[in-house]
């Protein structure tokens, strides 16, 4: 009989599991499901994936992912992200280019996550009904929104996945001694090393919960083995990161003082934990936020005080994890971060798990009459408003433009979410909003350059070369004034020296190019720009030399052959200047302009057969082009076709040729 009734409570037991856990995929999956119809943000996703999509997409490039930083630069930014950029390169092989492989990825290691949270938290001690109930909470939480919805966010998802392994394996083994658990522990810290470099926090934390929840004598010789694997892990990861990453830290954006300006982070966060308020996706620090997480903060730790009796070694492990795991990030700070953004609401994803580990302990605490009915009950409403914020705010990460809106409706201020705005709007052919919104963000913050910038290019595509000389000089002139908040100098410099070209101010565009030389050595486009400026005023040596230059840096761009071609068409140099068309060609064998060049080559080169073949196919790609017109008459006219050529020099003149 009573063997009967321990296979019934098993059985019961079994099945509330299945259920909890069944409920832990089901109800995220639902709320969330829509996100993988989402298109990227343009905000980071598109450097990570579009820009390096042809890296991406062959999985025998992996080996790059360990020597270039997360943006798959040789160096560049702090972040050295292996992980999280080799889950993209497996997403290419599934949806290519397309954001949906991107989202659900997302949305399913989300889901994971919040499973193993679910065993994590039983772990601690906190019962199952309890631990199911704050995973559903976390599952659903508005906060972590942004952590499904946005593809970048995929760091987060990793790491918070591969830190709560370690603590389980961590446990495991420490409890059973078994080989498998410490196995497992070395490989999920490595995953979670190479997710994100805040895991090198880790070990510290491991120890503390070790410390602050055991009952007994610890071990020591169960530890060794860890202490071991990690420091011969964590150096492997720092000689791996430091051959990559070469940044020289900026004291004003990593250190001390970023740290002390970004001290309202912390009741912030907190305070949003709890009521999800004034979420954004580039948020600013206020002022009723900051006093909402004060005030949450001093009674939360009245709470913890007053009513907190049995466990309170353990709820300091959950002090210790949201302080260890929200500070690092707070040692660093991007520039003009007042008018951009001063704290990501991403990054709570795993912070916050401490604060859960605490209220586990609490609602352990509580006395009998509060049953698992009874909580679900009081906590059913609150889940049930949280899930409608967070279906409601997962909104704006659906497009470019919802993302910005939501950065600029939480603060009005932010000039980097105005520029970024308007860049979309300009991209969208929507020139008025985007003027609108470059004007702002200018008038916001003055220095910046960036708006600036964008300016000079919606004048360019109105055709209105002087004001976009204006701008484009501009945007150099804050870079220059305040280079900490350059964004595209490089980019204006090219495109200043390409208006100055457009109005025929050769010098003054060689002076820009010169200077744009001296900071970018290696860009192509600058010695591409100067180029053609010395090929407009007849010193073509210096404009093959400036071409050589281009080629050099860039060998597959079709049109730096192109134009050196047309430089050795005007020395006389035939056979080179064919070879530079053939391999435009080859790069690139739809370019209008390249057989028209190739057309007129062959005309002096005599094959004139050649030559209207070259420029027949100039006139199936661009149909008004007067030039292709013209030449193919001439060439009609030396095999003695002169009623073709009439007609072609005829259609020459009709489209605005004239006969230099």
């Amino acid at each position: 009989m009573k063997k009967k009734k321990n296979q019934a409570e098993t059985e019961t037991r079994k099945n509330k599991l299945n259920i909890f856990l069944g409920l832990l995929v089901l109800i995220p999956l639902v709320l969330y499901f829509r996100v993988v119809n989402f298109q990227f943000t343009k905000f980071d996703d598109t450097d990570i994936i579009i820009r390096h999509y042809d890296t991406l997409k062959d999985l025998k490039n992996i080996n790059q992912t360990f020597n270039h930083d997360f943006y798959m630069d040789t160096t560049g930014t702090a972040y050295y992200r292996p992980l999280p950029v080799i889950s993209f390169m497996i997403d290419a092989q599934i949806g290519g280019e397309e954001p949906w492989i991107y989202h659900l990825t997302n949305l399913i290691l989300h889901i994971i996550t919040v499973i193993v949270l679910f065993f994590f938290l039983q772990k601690l001690r906190i019962k199952k009904e309890i631990a199911f109930l704050l995973s559903l909470f976390f599952a659903i939480h508005p906060l972590f929104t942004n952590a499904v919805a946005w593809i970048p966010a995929r760091v987060e998802l990793l790491f918070v996945l591969f830190s709560l392994a370690c603590f389980i394996t961590f446990i495991e083994y420490y409890t059973s001694n078994k080989r498998f658990w410490f196995f497992l522990h070395s490989f999920v810290f490595l995953l979670a090393l190479y997710s994100k470099e805040t895991a090198i926090a880790l070990p510290i934390l491991m120890l503390s919960l070790l410390y602050l929840t055991t009952t007994e004598k610890i071990k020591l010789k169960r530890i060794i083995p860890f202490l071991a694997v990690w420091s011969i892990l964590g150096l492997l990861y720092y000689y791996m990161r430091n051959s990559v990453i070469k940044v020289n830290p900026d004291p004003e954006l990593s250190g001390f003082f970023p740290f002390i300006k970004n001290l309202p982070t912390i009741p912030i966060t907190f305070g949003k934990f709890f009521i999800p308020y004034n979420l954004s996706t580039l948020p600013l620090f206020d002022t009723p936020s900051l006093v909402l997480g004060i005030i949450l903060i001093l009674a939360f730790a009245t709470i913890i005080i007053r009513y907190n009796r049995s466990e309170k070694r353990t709820v300091l492990l959950g002090i210790i994890w949201f302080i260890i795991f929200t500070i690092p990030p707070m040692f660093a700070r991007v520039y003009l971060a007042e008018f951009n953004f001063e704290y990501s609401e991403f990054r709570t994803y795993l912070p916050a798990i401490g604060i859960l580990i605490i209220l586990g302990i609490l609602a352990n605490e509580l006395p009998k009459r509060f049953t698992f009915n009874k909580i679900l009950k009081i906590t059913l409403p609150v889940f049930l408003i949280y899930g409608i914020i967070a279906y409601i705010h997962s909104a704006v990460y659906s497009d470019p433009i919802s993302f910005t809106n939501s950065a600029i409706n939480a603060s009005p201020q932010n000039a980097f979410a105005l520029n970024l705005r308007g860049y979309n709007y300009l991209f969208s052919n929507n020139a008025e909003q985007a003027l609108s919104d470059f004007e702002n963000a200018i008038k916001i913050c003055p220095l910046y350059s960036a708006p600036y910038n964008n300016l000079g290019i919606l004048y360019r595509s109105a055709g209105d070369d002087s004001q976009a000389e204006y701008y484009f000089s501009q945007a150099i002139k804050y870079d220059t004034l305040y280079p900490k908040s350059s964004f595209l100098m490089n980019n204006a410099f090219i495109s200043l020296s390409a208006e100055k070209i457009s109005l025929k101010k050769y010098n003054e565009a060689l002076i820009v190019l010169k200077k744009s030389e001296n900071v970018y050595p290696n860009d192509s486009k600058i010695y591409n720009n100067m180029g053609y400026d010395y090929y407009c005023i007849g010193n073509q040596d210096s404009a093959l030399v400036c071409y050589n230059k281009a080629i050099s840096i860039d060998p597959n761009s079709a049109s730096y052959y192109n134009n050196r071609a047309k430089v050795k068409f005007i020395i006389k140099d035939y056979e080179g200047s064919l070879k530079d068309l053939n391999n435009t060609l080859n790069l690139d064998p739809n370019l209008p302009d390249a057989y028209l060049n190739r057309g007129k080559l062959k005309i002096e080169m005599n094959d004139y057969t050649g030559a209207i073949s070259d420029l027949d196919i100039t006139l199936n790609l661009d149909s008004h082009s007067a030039e292709a017109y013209y030449y193919r008459g001439n060439a009609y006219s030396r095999i003695n076709k002169p009623g073709e050529a009439e007609k072609d020099w005829a259609e020459a003149r009709k489209l605005g040729y004239k006969d230099k």
